[in-house]
């Protein structure tokens, strides 16, 4: 077994480093198979076994190549690439100005955001856990377990463990009063395709979009759906243009003033073609 050392970092550096994702990534496969070994882990990420030990103990860095195709392999999701690869290229970029310029994206990210746990998201992947946080924003609203079980159409017993888990994870706080109130942390959590969790999540409100369109529900709701052919390789510039389209609608109406409803802006854009690679 190669032992990993982690390389301590300077409080002038990121929070996060990219080896963090490395070695994690690294003991979840260890977890599910323990004879997986640094070899075999190597092999998967098609990266010489020593180079691979070296680049996690801090004695070789991250070419943004490298950086590239390691955050494929990892199966990061598409905001966790561009953070891995800012990342490396914040220490290793040849050009200093490269390097600043990556260590501010990283640095804004890290201001407006803490990531939470994969373990810890599938605790609260149920939708439910994330519209009970939010609905803790709007004004003139009371977070008591009998209120949030209103509004979002819970049973009572399903609104209070989903306050206890929030809480666990550090989203919620209880007032002295027995009202609850959303804490002063600010969370991300994005993962890719391999995330049981992730997919739970999006699947449900799936179908509470289905939900919405019923004419008995009486909710107000816009969508639309279109079909375009086009080359496969352009797509992945067009997923970046969603994600920061999505960034600033959704920074728009958390700056809208009287805040009354709680509302989901939902995206999608898949392939519906099969290709025999």
């Amino acid at each position: 077994m190669t032992l990993v050392k982690f390389p301590s970092k300077s409080s002038a550096m990121a929070k996060h480093h990219y080896r963090d994702y490395l070695l994690k990534e690294l003991e979840r496969r260890q977890k599910k198979n323990p004879s997986y070994s640094l070899r075999a882990y190597a092999r998967d990420l098609e990266v010489p076994c020593s180079r691979l030990s070296e680049i996690l103990n801090g004695k070789v860095g991250l070419s943004e190549s490298r950086a590239m195709n390691l955050a494929v392999k990892l199966n990061l999701a598409p905001s966790e690439k561009d953070f891995f690869i800012d990342l490396a290229l914040s220490e290793h970029a040849r050009s200093a100005v490269l390097r600043e310029m990556a260590l501010k994206r990283v640095q804004a990210r890290e201001e407006a955001f803490e990531k939470i746990g994969e373990d810890q998201f599938a605790v609260i992947s149920d939708w439910y856990h994330t519209a009970i946080a939010e609905l803790m924003h709007l004004d003139q609203f009371t977070a008591t377990p009998e209120n949030i079980s209103q509004r979002l159409g819970l049973t009572l017993d399903t609104t209070e463990k989903a306050l206890e888990r929030l809480e666990n994870v550090g989203l919620v706080t209880k007032s002295n009063e027995g009202t609850w109130m959303p804490s002063s942390n600010k969370y991300s959590s994005s993962y890719g395709a391999s995330s049981e969790a992730a997919r739970t999540f999006f699947q449900q409100m799936q179908t509470k979009a289905s939900e919405a369109m019923t004419p008995q529900s009486g909710k107000r709701w816009d969508m639309g759906c279109t079909l375009v052919p086009t080359n496969r390789d352009k797509t992945k510039e067009i997923a970046k243009k969603i994600r920061n389209f999505r960034l600033e609608i959704m920074q728009e109406l958390q700056d809208s003033d009287n805040k009354d409803s709680l509302f989901a802006l939902s995206t999608s854009f898949f392939e519906v073609t099969f290709h025999h690679d």
